[in-house]
């Protein structure tokens, strides 16, 4: 069966092309990956990284509102989208796209006029039930209409397109993480790499308040000066979190490392005791997944996030919940962990045992080619 993957994540070597590789070696399936020629990733422009002897057509296609004010990159559409879709004849197009991007629509609006026979199956990360903006709350609809399956990256984000009027078929299928790259290592060589020496709790990812970073600091308030905190990232927080930390007496407590490439971040969570992600929802966004769950956990690491959005399934076994904008409770759960080395020792076997069977690209590959096997034997439409 041909599939073509549209997808601006495949623009990037390490974060979309894996799940791209491990579809393209499963035989049953020729694939062909769209990506935009350019794009705007957190503020910066930067071009597609072209993969080295790889199992799809790779299609490298300019791009047309890839950045648009407001719209952010929710309005870009290709307009070579056409021909590839009369050449290529694909039996599926897997969008791996917000259902209310406008290439979504085009998508869909193009398969009912050149291919009509093919299937759409529409890929969503939303886990808030909220109303878009015009004009995209109607192309959400318009993509919904004409989904034949759909995928949610969490329970919650089904639920959403269940609440936005779609019936049809519908799994969860999560986010991966390359176990090859983020595995056990010598804890104690790392931490000797990074100079850490008392108990550590980490943090990577972007330094921004919905994160909950100013609950880590606040935690060290109900903790001694063994434990200490090491964020991993840059983002408009860093000053207030030093200045938090100095306001508390804790300065000597927080350390704070710039962004690191992917291929160095597994050895930082080898070094660390636990990962932190106490992220706290808002009006406009809730934690959609925390793939950097994943990755400790594939290190044998164990976790301990809030309750906000998906982080409760995603921690499972590997780690413990505590409520959203409550430091007390996190400190308790820090102790708990810091006092209790056989418990971290299980809980980040737990972590990686569920990695393995879940969340590496293999696995989800397997499980897409699965739903792709399914659209073939049925229906067309809801």
């Amino acid at each position: 069966m041909r599939v073509l993957l549209i997808s601006h994540t495949c623009q990037s070597r390490v974060e979309g092309q894996p799940k791209a590789f491990e579809i393209g070696r499963i035989g049953s399936v020729d694939l062909c990956v769209l990506v935009p020629d350019r794009w705007k990733h957190y503020g910066d422009w930067r071009e597609a990284d072209v993969p080295e002897n790889p199992p799809f057509k790779f299609e490298l296609s300019p791009v047309w509102w890839p950045w648009t004010g407001p719209g952010q990159f929710y309005l870009h559409w290709y307009p070579g989208l056409a021909k590839l879709i009369k050449d290529w004849r694909p039996d599926i197009i897997d969008l791996w796209e917000e259902p209310w991007g406008l290439v979504s629509a085009q998508a869909c609006q193009l398969r009912n006029k050149h291919l009509p026979t093919c299937k759409i199956l529409s890929e969503t990360e939303q886990n808030i039930d909220k109303t878009l903006p015009p004009p995209f709350e109607s192309i959400r609809s318009f993509t919904l209409r004409n989904t034949d399956f759909a995928i949610g990256r969490s329970t919650e984000a089904v639920d959403v397109l269940r609440n936005k009027g779609y019936r049809g078929p519908a799994e969860v299928v999560p986010n991966a993480v390359d176990n090859v790259l983020f595995r056990p290592m010598d804890r104690e060589q790392c931490r000797r790499e990074l100079g850490l020496n008392h108990f550590t709790v980490g943090y990577v990812g972007r330094l921004v308040e919905e994160k909950g970073l100013a609950d880590m600091v606040d935690a060290l308030e109900s903790l001694d000066d063994q434990v200490e905190l090491l964020f991993v990232g840059s983002g408009p927080m860093e000053q207030a979190l030093e200045a938090r930390a100095a306001e508390i007496g804790r300065s000597d407590s927080v350390r704070i490392m710039q962004s690191r490439p992917l291929e160095a971040l597994p050895s930082i969570m080898n070094a660390i005791d636990v990962l932190a992600l106490p992220s706290r929802t808002t009006p406009s966004w809730k934690e959609q997944y925390g793939r950097v769950i994943i990755e400790a956990h594939a290190c044998g690491t164990p976790v301990i996030g809030s309750n906000s959005g998906a982080i409760p399934d995603v921690v499972g076994d590997g780690g413990l919940v505590v409520p959203e904008r409550d430091p007390a409770a996190l400190a308790v759960a820090i102790n708990a962990l810091r006092q209790d080395p056989a418990r971290r020792q299980a809980m980040g076997c737990a972590g990686k045992a569920r990695v393995e069977a879940e969340c590496t690209w293999t696995r989800v590959a397997e499980r897409m080619a699965a739903i792709y096997e399914s659209m073939m034997s049925s229906g067309r439409g809801q």
